[in-house]
């Protein structure tokens, strides 16, 4: 059991993923806690208790951008994990579990893949189509199986490098709970996704005379399959819905978070080698604090729309202009629609998460530390 908090509490409705937990009462309001296990322990005055980072060191920043505490500040392990395992926390901002991941750590690596994939699904396409049409006398059929055999080089080693990952026998990026073979759930939404794609544009290159059209349609589509993956998860969030299936972290029965939170986990902890130690902080944050639960909603809603817009508005232009422009269309506007969706979502998440942490000392009375960086 934790000892009553001398701090007010995130006001709002508190989220847990799992059913049975421990209740902790601070005025009026009831506090869900997770069961420790028999070797956890909560010290009396946890404000000033100081130990090792979990997972990492203590200068390790939180994803996004934000910043950590000063070179030497102390953390202390923190009971929000919904599952009792010891999440790192801020000194400074008592209770709010940490992120344990520097995206600049990895930045050359992230972006030559990120390079290498619009290369390959909008670059790539584009530069061989129109430089194969209107320098050359090759007949559409063997421009598309040029175009064709370029596709799934590089998301193909990537994928492959993923799958690799999940099934090691150290359980280092696999889910909480997960097994050898089960993946992650993005893992299963990206091959479903990829399947699709591959077969349109194998198929319809076959002919003669290519399906320009039809050619131009699989990144809309692919659009579409996220619109309704994420408007379902966030229809099954906002109805506190269970989960059909293991959804990464998030274990058959309990609640479904918004599907942002969930390809987040997944990404960063396998592609961005945060690992489960990511999984667990990204988690015990979400279960945390209840502005960050509502930043991921409204994110996941933003990209549900967006990817509707894209997808719809593509296709509609697909089918009503002539081939050639078509074939540009349908390569060339989801790139720019992930450009402008991307760059509004981390200009989002650095302003929400900065004002989530003010808020979170001024509810609990707490100074803000005006050294920090």
């Amino acid at each position: 059991m934790m000892e009553e908090t001398k701090h007010p509490v995130d006001n709002g409705d508190s989220y847990s993923t799992t059913p049975h937990h421990n209740s902790v009462s601070t005025d009026s309001t009831v506090i869900k806690m997770p069961t420790l296990g028999p070797e956890q322990t909560l010290p009396a005055n946890n404000t000033h208790q100081t130990t090792p980072s979990f997972g990492g060191d203590s200068s390790a920043s939180t994803a996004c951008g934000t910043q950590d505490p000063p070179n030497g500040a102390p953390v202390r392990p923190s009971m929000s994990d919904p599952r009792g395992l010891p999440v790192a926390e801020f000194e400074e901002y008592p209770g709010l579990p940490r992120l344990n991941y520097r995206i600049l750590d990895y930045k050359w690596k992230l972006s030559i893949i990120v390079f290498l994939l619009v290369l390959e699904s909008a670059l790539a396409p584009l530069i061989l189509y129109y430089s194969l049409l209107y320098n050359t006398t090759l007949r559409m059929g063997i421009v598309f199986a040029i175009i064709t055999s370029f596709f799934g080089i590089v998301s193909g080693i990537e994928f492959g490098l993923r799958c690799l990952k999940l099934i090691l026998k150290e359980d280092k990026y696999r889910p909480p709970g997960g097994t050898k073979w089960s993946f992650d759930f993005t893992h299963w939404t990206l091959s479903f996704g990829y399947t699709v794609m591959t077969g349109i544009l194998i198929g319809a290159s076959i002919p003669h005379d290519p399906y320009v059209r039809i050619l131009a349609i699989p990144l809309s589509l692919f659009w579409l399959q996220m619109f309704v993956q994420l408007s379902w998860s966030g229809w099954m969030s906002a109805t506190h819905r269970p989960a059909p299936c293991k959804m990464s972290s998030i274990d058959k029965g309990e609640r479904v978070p918004p599907l942002v939170l969930t390809l987040v986990e997944d990404i960063v902890g396998v592609d961005g080698a945060g690992g489960i130690i990511y999984r667990r902080a990204l988690l015990a944050r979400y279960n945390a604090s209840r502005r960050f639960r509502k930043m991921i909603a409204k994110l996941n809603w933003f990209w549900a729309v967006g990817c509707l817009i894209d997808g719809v508005g593509t296709l509609v232009v697909i089918w009503t202009v002539p081939e050639r422009v078509a074939y540009g269309v349908g390569w060339g506007s989801p790139l720019v629609f992930v450009i402008i969706w991307t760059i509004v979502s981390v200009q989002w998440v650095k302003h929400d998460l900065r004002r989530e942490k003010k808020l979170w000392l001024e509810e609990r009375g707490i100074p803000e530390m005006r050294h920090r960086k």
